[in-house]
């Protein structure tokens, strides 16, 4: 008797990202604060931090934003249907993965030491994720689903391989610098970022 299998749910973890400071300084004439008159810079010391980190939790967020919406298996799905559902969300994962890369390259140099070294390190991880999440679409696309038995397996090792994968603790990053995690409580980007973490 002919069973379709019900793949469990394959969903990235998309362990978000954040990052960076905060504080300027105003300059002093005769004792009393006065503006620096001078322009200030888009990017680099003096630029404005919060507007910095608030680009590095944008880019993230656009990876999050394909990888939380998990393809719907309810219903009597045909294998065919499966395959293709599945393969078409880490399809748009990992693009939206190679797309957060894009942006982190674009944000420009860090206002505070330190930032461009974080938006590094988070860029690698998201590298890594990408080559994972597209190993495991790979091993979706191989399987043949008019082998019922060889396709349940192709899907359980697909998950398999989701479930030790790890995206960056960008957050981590955030709260192991004050003037990052200050800039960032102050950053919409950071703060949607933030809202999408799990507990604890």
């Amino acid at each position: 008797m002919p069973l379709t299998p019900r793949p469990s749910r394959v969903a990235v973890a998309a362990v978000v990202g954040a990052l960076l400071f905060g504080g300027g300084c105003s300059s002093v004439v005769a004792g009393v604060p006065a503006a620096d008159p001078a322009p200030q810079p888009t990017e680099g010391p003096g630029s404005d931090p919060v507007a910095w980190v608030d680009k590095v939790c944008g880019a993230v967020l656009t990876y999050t934003t394909p990888a939380l919406s998990a393809p719907d298996f309810a219903g009597r799905l045909d294998l065919p249907t499966i395959k293709q559902r599945l393969s078409d969300y880490l399809g748009s994962t990992v693009t939206g993965l190679q797309q957060s890369q894009a942006q982190l390259g674009a944000v420009g140099r860090s206002p505070v030491s330190g930032g461009d070294e974080t938006a590094t390190t988070i860029s690698d991880g998201l590298k890594k994720l990408e080559g994972d999440v597209g190993g495991a679409k790979a091993k979706v696309d191989a399987a043949n689903p008019n082998d019922i038995a060889s396709f349940q397996a192709a899907l359980t090792e697909a998950e398999k391989s989701l479930n030790e994968v790890s995206a960056p603790d960008a957050i981590g990053n955030i709260k192991a610098s004050p003037r990052l995690d200050k800039a960032a409580g102050q950053a919409a980007n950071c703060q949607k970022l933030q809202s999408l973490a799990p507990p604890g």
